[in-house]
């Protein structure tokens, strides 16, 4: 829900963050789910051992997010990111990802960077089957959403802002 807010709002401020790396790992939760389920039913992880069920190169970045945004018809344009994050924090009732966008950082990478997902992309391959890991396109997936919110009225049709 946190990301889907981040997109209502970057739509409604009219821009977007100027942000390095690719900060947004878009695995679905389905995926996610099964993987917590294969690893239970192999019984578990190894003592220690830490869970991280994200699949491993599938997060994007502002300027992938700003091209699909284009290609589905919205303007976008960039600014300063502390002056975005003044924007979202400052109103906390209008933007609803405040809390998401007060853990956002400019540079560097997302969450793919901060933890070893080996574990996690395992079980997903194991729960999903190769063809099903293999064919899931970040990029595409998230077109698809953001059409998906469009037609349920839950983010505005291009021009409409």
């Amino acid at each position: 829900m946190c990301f889907f807010h981040f997109l209502s709002d970057v739509l409604q401020l009219g821009c977007l963050p100027d942000m390095e790396g690719d900060k947004f790992n878009l695995t679905p939760v389905d995926f996610v789910a099964k993987a917590i389920v294969q690893i239970m039913l192999e019984g578990g992880t190894s003592s220690g051992s830490v869970l991280h069920p994200a699949m491993p190169d599938n997060s994007i970045s502002i300027h992938d997010l700003a091209n699909i945004f284009q290609l589905l018809g919205y303007q976008s344009k960039t600014m300063d990111f502390v002056d975005w994050q003044k924007k979202i924090l400052a109103e906390p009732l209008r933007f609803k990802s405040w809390s998401f966008c007060a853990a956002l950082t400019v540079e560097g990478h997302g969450i793919d960077s901060m933890a070893d997902s080996t574990s996690g992309a395992h079980a997903m391959r194991a729960a999903l089957g190769e063809d099903a890991y293999c064919s899931f396109n970040a990029k595409s997936n998230l077109k698809q959403q953001i059409r998906w919110y469009i037609a349920q009225g839950l983010l505005p049709p291009p021009g409409a802002l």
